[in-house]
């Protein structure tokens, strides 16, 4: 996927998700053809897939966008518990259409890629880990994220940061297993 600063690029990149959104309104995600999205947003074939690869890449494109997850660039090395279930709670909720679009589209692997990707820039997060059992954990609460995120949306209508904040949290702390 492109990550460059060429404004014509940049520009192909937007038209091609905006199509994507514009044919999601009528048509399921797997029913959407590479030929119908660049034809529709006036995008050549080659510069879709130098751009993204597959529709997939656009999603999570989309998503990046509005990562809200990952920390400040100047805070890298660590994020705690309570900013990272924050981070998780506000990013939920300001793209919730989105993120209900893939769920409704049984896309939540983009998701989680997504949130993996995110936890991986914070490498100094978890603590007491070999960068093998780093691995493990980055992935399973990535998996843990996404299907909560997943359930979330399926069970509400109306997406509440606080609360997702504070289930997370609830969670993620360890604090729901017996002692």
């Amino acid at each position: 996927m492109y990550h460059g600063k060429n404004p014509t690029a940049l520009t192909s990149q937007r038209m091609l998700l905006d199509s994507l959104n514009e044919l999601l309104k009528t048509k399921d995600f797997k029913d959407i053809t590479i030929s119908e999205l660049c034809c529709h947003s006036g995008v050549s074939r080659q510069t879709f897939y130098s751009l993204f690869g597959s529709k997939e890449n656009i999603l999570l494109y989309q998503l990046e966008q509005a990562n809200v997850t990952k920390p400040a660039p100047e805070n890298k090395s660590a994020i705690t518990l309570a900013q990272t279930c924050e981070n998780y709670g506000r990013y939920v909720v300001s793209n919730y259409e989105q993120l209900s679009m893939l769920v409704e589209n049984d896309l939540s692997e983009v998701l989680r890629v997504m949130i993996y990707s995110a936890m991986s820039s914070c490498t100094q997060s978890f603590v007491g880990l070999d960068e093998e059992e780093w691995e493990y954990a980055a992935l399973f609460m990535s998996a843990g994220m996404c299907s909560m995120t997943e359930r979330y949306i399926r069970c509400h209508k109306t997406p509440d940061t606080d609360e997702l904040i504070r289930l997370s949290q609830k969670i993620m702390s360890g604090d729901i297993f017996k002692r």
